[in-house]
């Protein structure tokens, strides 16, 4: 009999993995149970959640919400899961992520093991310095918000190949979604999940072998990423190219956020300034170019 993702997710070894990663985290079980009952039984929830999963009757719980204002004064909502949640979703994680590791490209960073912004940088920094500098500074436009649902389904089912935890994932999926209507495909993934992350670089590994095929070197972050040139008329090239692979997958590269510029202390990428074309003595802007979006050693970790 075939041994299935679940069944590999619920077995004791890599259940314990999971519990492990979790157990020190204050987050109640469910909305009836809290984290001081879970510990006086805990063996008993975690049996019972993984029966459930065994026997397919286990549901998503509701996602906690937390408003949390912006700086325009506005109100933000940031989502997280209960406990329970957690632990499945951590559980298949560990099946997955090794299998993930052995498809991603090497020149993706984010949300992968042994891997940092440390050593992004450090390619970039490589690249500048053999004369790949000219860059497309590029971000994705709302990429957790946006992703869409049918054509990320499609993806994970070819890699997962499992019915059964297929089911279970759509239904993480549609309870994170930002957008849903009867006229258009659901979009949006929850960035507090735990699964969201691979789920992120599966998608988008597309569009790295796409950019690989086409000679086009890169280095990856998540939604933000470097493409790389020897000579502005390439560059620009390059970052049409990318912007009809990123449509193809419903995806938008940011209008304002995305511009074609020579490496210099002026740019900065992931928090960090970049240095100039090989023989070009520094030069401190008058102004430095703050980075896109957050640092992302700040983002939600999984």
């Amino acid at each position: 009999m075939k041994t299935t993702l679940l069944d590999q997710a619920m077995a004791p070894e890599a259940l314990n993995q999971a519990w492990r990663r979790l157990k020190t985290e204050h987050t109640p079980w469910s909305p009836t149970i809290g984290r001081e009952e879970l510990q006086h039984n805990l063996m008993r929830h975690l049996l019972e959640c993984r029966a459930q999963v065994l026997d397919g009757d286990y549901r998503p719980l509701p996602l906690r919400q937390f408003p949390m204002p912006k700086p325009d004064g506005r109100i933000r909502v940031i989502t997280a899961q209960y406990l329970q949640d957690k632990l499945v979703q951590r559980a298949i994680l560990t099946v997955l992520e090794p299998r993930a590791e052995r498809l991603f490209h090497d020149d993706s960073y984010a949300y992968r093991p042994g891997r940092n912004v440390e050593q992004a940088l450090a390619k970039v920094r490589e690249r500048i310095r053999i004369g790949q500098d000219w860059l497309v500074d590029a971000d994705i436009e709302k990429f957790f918000d946006s992703i869409p649902h049918r054509p990320l389904l499609k993806v994970l089912d070819a890699f997962i190949a499992d019915s059964r935890a297929m089911r279970l994932i759509a239904r993480w999926l549609d309870q994170g979604a930002h957008v849903k209507s009867l006229l258009s495909t659901a979009r949006g993934i929850s960035q507090g999940a735990i699964l969201s992350p691979l789920f992120c670089n599966l998608y988008l590994h597309g569009f790295d072998t796409a950019l690989e095929r086409a000679k086009c070197p890169f280095v990856r972050f998540a939604d933000d990423f470097l493409l790389f040139a020897t000579a502005p008329e390439q560059a620009e090239q390059a970052r049409a190219f990318a912007a009809r692979q990123l449509d193809r997958l419903g995806l938008t590269i940011h209008p304002e956020k995305t511009r074609v510029v020579r490496a210099s202390p002026a740019v900065t990428f992931l928090g960090e300034t970049l240095p100039g074309p090989a023989g070009m003595p520094p030069k401190a802007p008058a102004r430095p170019i703050q980075s896109r979006g957050p640092d992302p050693r700040t983002r939600p970790r999984r």
